[in-house]
């Protein structure tokens, strides 16, 4: 028997500030390495060579999920999430279990939001705002 059931919306959470994010309409992070060619004698590289590692992301959330977070950040003492330090901010991401797939739990530290833009359309029925993130070490288990 094969299990090919990927992983669903429906199975992911995010949480900031130990609060799951309700008004989650979108995440994505990544984790890159700067890699390049190293030449020597010749026209063919002779290794490739690694550099710095950099994490960055974003959420998508609804408005008021926006305010959530900003009244959270007052809270602790900061203007919004934008003053928040990366020292104390962390988003932890979960996949629940399923059909023999473990559960797994990506946890994203250091994390430094560093825009929102608000903005709407005529017509919209929600205001949906992308908050751009870079972060520090990304740990998956």
């Amino acid at each position: 028997m094969f299990d090919t059931q990927e992983v669903a919306w429906a199975d992911l959470k995010v949480r900031v500030f130990d609060t799951t994010v309700k008004g989650l309409r979108g995440t994505k992070y990544s984790k890159e390495i700067e890699k390049e060619a190293l030449y020597a004698a010749g026209d063919e590289p002779v290794g490739i060579q690694q550099g710095n590692k950099k994490y960055e992301g974003s959420l998508k959330i609804l408005k008021g999920e926006l305010s959530k977070l900003n009244a959270a950040a007052r809270a602790a003492g900061y203007s919004s999430i934008l003053e928040v330090p990366y020292q104390v901010f962390v988003i932890t991401v979960n996949y629940k279990e399923g059909f023999g797939r473990p559960m797994e739990t990506d946890t994203l530290k250091g994390v430094a939001v560093t825009k929102y833009e608000k903005g709407m359309d005529q017509g919209a029925k929600y205001m949906e705002i992308e908050l751009p993130f870079i972060f520090m070490e990304l740990s998956e288990k």
